[in-house]
């Protein structure tokens, strides 16, 4: 009895240490549309007719925009979310800072961030950079 007792005990210690109450699953991400707030520290303003942002659709399929829309299909293991294979529409971006922000997304997705959510904001860390969105509510997708 003491033995069954002892590895029960030992077994909810191990579970309690290894699992990880902030990693976020695709379920977390669906149906909501993340917008951007602040990279790298600095906050976003927002922009007139632009909303840059980011979503996630069944399959872990990441779309958003910046200056362009990207998409491409994500991979969210061990809370880190990668997306390889990023493509992005091609349009000339006259805003500075968005198409700067836009090349760094894609450095951060492709290399991998981790990625955490806590009240209503999605943090992306990765490749040096912090990009930090809030939740839009009852938000119109660009």
């Amino acid at each position: 009895m003491k033995k069954s007792i002892l590895l029960m005990l030992a077994t909810l210690v191990a579970s309690g240490c290894s699992s990880d109450g902030n990693r976020l699953n695709e379920q977390q991400l669906l149906n909501q549309y993340f917008l951007l707030s602040a990279v790298d520290g600095k906050p976003v303003e927002q922009r007139a007719g632009i909303r840059p942002g980011i979503s996630f659709a069944p399959g872990l399929r990441v779309s958003g925009v910046m200056c362009n829309r990207f998409f491409g299909q994500g991979q969210l293991e061990q809370g880190r979310l990668t997306v390889p294979q990023l493509a992005t529409t091609r349009m000339r971006c006259h805003d500075g800072e968005l198409n700067q922000w836009e090349q760094l997304l894609g450095q951060v997705l492709t290399a991998g961030a981790s990625v955490t959510m806590q009240q209503q904001t999605l943090t992306l860390n990765g490749a040096g950079h912090t990009l930090v969105y809030r939740v839009e509510q009852n938000a119109a997708k660009n």
